[in-house]
């Protein structure tokens, strides 16, 4: 791959990459799968930049640790987030992990997995782009019917690289209980 900057990874990645996950077994799961959502928390096994590279398919967390070694690897900055809703029973509302570059004194969000917001975002501040991606989080989960109640529960926490090929509950637990809390609810950063 012969990739010079930010905007040339995102094309790459929109022309070679689609959405699914590979499983602990090597099975490649893709979302118009019968079984996709049935069997990922059991089955999923996070992707490391060479397992993305070879299968051309990941979901956020996958695709958010790729981007991660890209960007470090060629000098940027980077800092990745996590949001979900945090509940005391069943959750039935989606989780998102994305990276943020800085790059002249700016912020960006660069964004794959979320086909519909995808593209690299520019922030003066990372409070702005926070604000921005907790916002389009909450309409996303809108969708889902999500509670009033229920949106006090959203976090969205700064976490550093997860160990390769953990689970999906080892990964959730890393980003969610392993990180530092910048929100929940509303309150600020």
């Amino acid at each position: 791959m012969n990739i010079n900057n930010p905007q040339e990874l995102l094309d790459y990645m929109d022309k070679n990459f689609s959405y699914g996950y590979l499983d602990k077994n090597g099975n490649i799961h893709r979302v118009e799968d019968e079984d996709f959502d049935d069997v990922w928390y059991d089955s999923y096994v996070l992707e490391n930049y060479d397992d993305v590279s070879r299968t051309n398919i990941g979901n956020c967390f996958d695709m958010t640790e790729f981007e991660r070694e890209w960007f470090t690897s060629h000098g940027y900055k980077v800092s990745t987030f996590f949001e979900m809703v945090v509940l005391p029973y069943e959750n039935i509302y989606p989780t998102h992990s994305f990276l943020v570059f800085e790059k002249d004194n700016k912020y960006y969000h660069f964004e794959y997995s979320d086909f519909y917001n995808r593209g690299i975002h520019e922030y003066d501040s990372l409070e702005e782009l926070l604000d921005r991606q907790f916002d389009t989080y909450l309409k996303y989960l809108d969708e889902f019917n999500i509670k009033e109640e229920e949106k006090n529960n959203i976090i969205l926490k700064i976490f550093d690289r997860p160990k390769e090929h953990i689970s999906a509950k080892e990964y959730l637990d890393h980003a969610s209980l392993d990180s530092t809390n910048l929100v929940k609810g509303r309150s600020k950063w």
